[in-house]
This record gives C-alpha cells, sequence and structure tokens, in this order.
C-alpha cells in the first residue's frame, strides 16, 4: 500500500501529558516526525521535552481559550514556513462519570468544553496550515478526531456528559469531512473499544466524591463499574491504537472511521436495536 512521504512531516497532537496522546507522540517521533504536543503544565512540558528529544515540541495550551490555540497555531506556523501541516490530532478530552442528578454544572460543561468546543477551536485555527491556504506547499493536511465505540455511537447510563461529548465530536467530524472535500483535507475518526490507559482508574477516584449510595442509581451504577473493569481486562495495548492512529495518517486511502477493539462484540453494539440494548444495562 503507498505512503505518504513523511520527509519533514510535522503533526500536532492535543493532550500529550499521557495516555493515548503521550503514547501516540512516542511512536510519531520514534517514526520521524515532527510533533508539537499540547499539555497543560510546565512540569508535564519539561517531562515530555526530555523524554522525547529534539523532534517534539510541547505547547502549553488550553484547547477551550481560543487565545492559546491562535498562540499555538503561530509557533507551529513558524515552524512549517511555506510547507503545509501533515496532520492534527483532536486527542485531548476528560471523562465524567456518575448519575446527572448528581453531576455539577461544572463538570458537564467541562467534559464538552474540552472534547467538543475543543476540537472545534483546534480544527478552525489549523485549517489554514492544513491546506485551506492555497499559498502553502504540499499535500493535504489530515484530522483525525479521537471517539470511542463505547460513547461515539451508544449512550451508556451514567456516562452521559462523556458520550454525549463523542457523539457531538462524530457529527461534528462527518459534517467537516464533506465540507472540507473541495481542499482533499480528509477527516477521520478513530474510535477505539477500550483501551489500556489510567483514565478510567481516574474516574472511580472522582465518583467516591459522589454520594448517592442510599438512592435506586446505586445498584445499576455498581453494574456499570464492573461492566467497565470486565472491559478493561481485554482492552486494547496503547501501542496497538497508536499503530492504528499512524496508518490513518500515512495511508493513502485511509477509511473514514476506524474501530480498533480486542473484543469484536464491542464493534456490534451499535448495530444492536436500542430496546434490546436497554437489556444490558
Amino acid at each position: 500500500m503507498e505512503n505518504l512521504n513523511k520527509k519533514e512531516q510535522v503533526v500536532l497532537v492535543t493532550g500529550s501529558s499521557s495516555g493515548i496522546g503521550k503514547e501516540l507522540c512516542r511512536m510519531l517521533v520514534s517514526t520521524g516526525y515532527k510533533v508539537f504536543g499540547t499539555v497543560r503544565s510546565k512540569k508535564d512540558s519539561a517531562t515530555l521535552s526530555k523524554e522525547f528529544g529534539s523532534r517534539f515540541e510541547s505547547i502549553i495550551m488550553d484547547v477551550t481559550i481560543e487565545s492559546q490555540v491562535l498562540k499555538a497555531r503561530n509557533k507551529v506556523e513558524k515552524y512549517l514556513g511555506s510547507a503545509k501541516l501533515c496532520a492534527l490530532i483532536n486527542n485531548a478530552g476528560v471523562a465524567t462519570l456518575g448519575p446527572v442528578e448528581h453531576m455539577t454544572t461544572t463538570e458537564f460543561v467541562t467534559q464538552i468544553d474540552t472534547k467538543v468546543l475543543g476540537t472545534f477551536l483546534c480544527t478552525k485555527t489549523f485549517l489554514p496550515l492544513l491546506g485551506t491556504n492555497r499559498k502553502l506547499e504540499g499535500p493535504p493536511g489530515r484530522i483525525i478526531n479521537i471517539s470511542s465505540i463505547l460513547g461515539g455511537k451508544i449512550g451508556s447510563p451514567f456516562m452521559s456528559a462523556y458520550c454525549a461529548s463523542k457523539h457531538a465530536v462524530e457529527a461534528f467530524s462527518e459534517s467537516v469531512r464533506r465540507e472540507l472535500k473541495p481542499y482533499g483535507i480528509k477527516v477521520i475518526i478513530v474510535a477505539p473499544g477500550s483501551i489500556s490507559t489510567p483514565i478510567w482508574n481516574t474516574l472511580k477516584g472522582h465518583v467516591g466524591n459522589m454520594n448517592f449510595s442510599d438512592t435506586e442509581y446505586h445498584t445499576p451504577f455498581n453494574k456499570i463499574l464492573k461492566s467497565l473493569e470486565k472491559f478493561d481486562q481485554n482492552s486494547l495495548p496503547i501501542d496497538k491504537l497508536s499503530k492504528v492512529i499512524l496508518k490513518s495518517i500515512e495511508t493513502k486511502y485511509p477509511k473514514i472511521r476506524y474501530s480498533p477493539t480486542n473484543d469484536f462484540s464491542q464493534k456490534l453494539w451499535p448495530y444492536i436495536p436500542k430496546k434490546l440494548m436497554d437489556k444490558f444495562f
């Protein structure tokens, strides 16, 4: 299969301090790309810069603040000169778990803003570098938006904010993919099943702060937690997910949507009738 030329190719990855973003930066750097990775703190910036070397540059940026995203674009644009950005990977995200009734407005808004507003701002701001500016040299860049099988196509109980954000990213991706056809900029969704990352362990700690043990939510919520733990036992190694994302950047004719998972049954979930799916929860 014919691949794109990686010579002098530059990729921007949001949410690079841990999990999927960090492992992806590691793989891209080792493969020969120049990588700009966004982080939220000076500590993470220093750690990653030391770990990944000269082919990696960190950008301290909050994806929900437009002025910071514009500043990041200026930095990348200066490095690129007259060349196009090879790929923008909208990976930054958080996860909130718990009943809507016991979720704070701040928790819900943070989830939506980070994943949805962040994806919008980064896409809008970096589009000229990806190829809507016809004066730049090189092939059109690509946008890879990270979703999930669990959140992108299914509404799971106690994961309303998470699922809403992933559903929104899927719809946004489909719309923008069609908008950008005249420019040749491909928009690709990578929606993995359960992945070996610390995010769900962090969530379990957060849930401990919610007080609903004496409500009707308690039993079904524990059922969901046990299901997540079961999925985690058969999760896809993060390096395998990174290889799929790398493929979506390099292959000449990428799929519209990739759904890598170690559990084939997860790929079937979106096709199960909703009333039947209700019986699993």
